[in-house]
């Protein structure tokens, strides 16, 4: 009996021998499974990868940057992108793209209207798969030229069950489609997508919130310090605008007739058009009494809409679609005015968190500015007090006084004869010239009220020239600038203005800061411009000026082109000198140094 073929295995009764060809089928499907186990495990690496790169970032758009790159790298896919879903409208109000031909993307609208195949995950947020998007029905709304598409698959990307964009891919490598396997690892991304986005949005808020409060404090910090209240507030809307990334801020304040002035603008242009203009408009006074933040939105093709964001921006040649923020500042009974911003067509997305920052803005504006002028009012009147007392005082005794002195020597002289009579009524008549300056002082101190200062100067002169730059320039004070002699006082206000003047003619500035500072040893004024920088060409007497200033006093100046773009300049006296060595050119070795 000859034994049987080992390969073959033995032969079970009723069954037939198993050939080499099954067992070459299950080495080849054993072989299939591993190599598909491998390209999973391959798989599964990249995507725990991309999740580590997502959640590595906290800026919102190098997250998306990294949504889009890895979903293209993970399914194989020519074309990516992420459009990011405005809440209250229902269409997309950002597009991240990733593979498209810059061409392409410079015909596409940014961002897309949401039309076509971009619209499908829009009506309908639950993942899509298209074998065939040439022949599918919404294979619309392409630019001219894009590259030819077969498949697509799309995820909606959500951030606490709250669909905050869209992911899309297009044209899998070798024609092939995307599969079942290919979508469960894009809702993968997608999850942690949306983990990432939210912790980027945490981060950003966090960052703004900051940035108001600093600006808050900043402001109300020069307030109470008892700074001129129009440059603060001038200096207030030119903060919200840039915080709020607006076109137009503005700070509207009731006027005596009913309607309400703007007080203070800031716009991407100049707008001093709307500076000072009266808005009688009812509606504007309705908005202020309803004490509630309003948002005033205007769409492409809306008839008879946007009249009151017109009402402000047109006056700043400002035009378009609009969406406009409107806050009512108040403070107890006490209506402060309305803050306004306002944005084009291309207004961010976050426009309602940037609106709960401006509410909460100004609702501490409104107490800062309603505290400060508490706090003038209660200085003026301690002033007026102490001034009526010292005008009761010198009337009551002082003059009474003098008067009794005067009767007393008028009634001597009567008795003196020859140079001692001539004497005493030399003395009366001084005395009657005594009364009459005290008369004269008493009076001065019962009417008007004493202003000016270094500090109330200089801002003066900044305010001025906030027309000459379409800005409102920083200006800040340290030390007590009280202490700064007379003779110094004119020089420093002449720096100020000659540097402000060079700058709105030469710098093409769009931010100036004026820092005056009292060291104790020194007093060095430094004013900063993002413009230009100092140009070769440009004409230096202004600058010999600000120099010839300084060394009259002793002191130093400097020019210099800052970094990216700007220009500093620095006037530097000491202080200790006084005024006759001032004006005789005498000076300390030391400062001579």
């Amino acid at each position: 009996m000859t034994d049987p073929d080992p390969a073959s295995g033995p032969a079970l009764p009723g069954f037939p021998a198993p050939s080499m060809l099954d067992l070459e089928d299950l080495l080849a499907e054993i072989r299939t499974r591993a190599q598909g186990a491998s390209l999973f495990q391959t798989r599964l690496a990249s995507l725990l990868d991309a999740v580590v790169a997502m959640s590595s970032e906290l800026d919102l758009k190098v997250v998306l940057s990294h949504v889009v790159e890895s979903a293209c790298a993970l399914l194989d896919a020519r074309y990516g992108a992420v459009g990011v879903v405005d809440p209250a409208g229902g269409h997309l109000v950002e597009f991240v793209q990733c593979g498209m031909p810059a061409e392409v993307v410079a015909r596409l609208d940014h961002p897309p209207r949401g039309e076509g195949v971009l619209g499908l995950l829009l009506d309908d947020p639950v993942p899509q798969r298209i074998a065939d998007l040439s022949a599918h029905p919404c294979a619309v709304g392409f630019p001219p030229g894009h590259p030819p598409m077969t498949s697509f698959i799309g995820v909606p990307i959500r951030v606490r069950g709250i669909v905050f964009g869209n992911l899309y891919l297009t044209e899998k490598s070798g024609g092939r489609r995307f599969t079942g396997d290919d979508e469960s690892v894009l809702v993968a991304l997608a999850a942690a997508a949306g983990i990432a986005v939210e912790n980027a949005q945490l981060y950003r808020r966090a960052r703004r919130a900051e940035a108001w409060s600093k600006a808050v404090g900043e402001l109300t910090q020069t307030l109470l310090e008892g700074r001129n209240e129009r440059s603060t507030l001038a200096r207030t809307v030119k903060h919200a605008r840039e915080l709020g990334e607006a076109e137009l801020a503005a700070l509207l304040v009731p006027d005596p007739d009913g309607g309400l002035v703007v007080q203070a603008v800031d716009a991407v242009g100049k707008g001093l058009g709307l500076r000072g203009r009266v808005l009688t408009d009812h509606r504007w006074r309705l908005l202020m009494a309803s004490r509630t933040p309003v948002m005033l939105r205007v769409e492409e093709g809306d008839v008879g809409g946007g009249e009151l964001s017109d009402q402000v921006r047109t006056p700043a040649d400002l035009d378009g679609p609009a969406t406009t923020a409107v806050v009512p500042m108040a403070v107890g009974e006490v209506e402060v005015g309305l803050i306004l911003l306002s944005w084009g067509v291309d207004a961010p997305v976050d426009v309602g968190e940037t609106m709960d920052l401006l509410t909460g803005f100004a609702d501490r504006m409104a107490l800062a500015i309603e505290a400060a002028r508490a706090q003038r009012h209660r200085s003026q009147a301690v002033l007026l007090e102490d001034r009526d007392r010292i005008a009761r005082d010198m009337h009551d005794h002082v003059i009474q006084r003098l008067f009794a002195a005067g009767l007393t020597l008028q009634a001597v002289s009567r008795h003196a004869e020859g140079k001692v009579a001539d004497r005493v009524e030399f003395v009366v008549d001084e005395l009657d010239l005594a009364v009459k300056d005290i008369r004269s002082a008493i009076f001065e101190l019962h009417h008007g009220f004493p202003q000016g200062g270094l500090g109330p100067e200089l801002e003066s002169v900044v305010e001025k020239a906030t027309v000459a730059f379409g800005f409102v320039p920083d200006v800040a004070f340290e030390g007590r600038l009280s202490d700064i002699s007379d003779d110094l006082v004119p020089d420093v206000v002449a720096v100020v203005r000659e540097a402000l003047s060079n700058v709105a003619r030469h710098a093409r500035a769009t931010d100036a800061r004026v820092r005056v500072v009292n060291t104790g040893d020194d007093l060095v004024v430094t004013v900063v411009d993002n413009g230009v920088g100092l140009r070769q060409d440009a004409d230096r007497s202004g600058l010999a000026n600000l120099a010839g200033r300084a060394a009259r006093h002793g002191g130093t100046f400097s020019a210099m082109s800052t970094q990216p773009s700007g220009t500093l300049l620095r006037w530097s006296v000491p202080l200790g000198i006084d005024a006759e060595a001032r004006a005789g050119g005498v000076v300390p070795d030391a400062a001579a140094e």
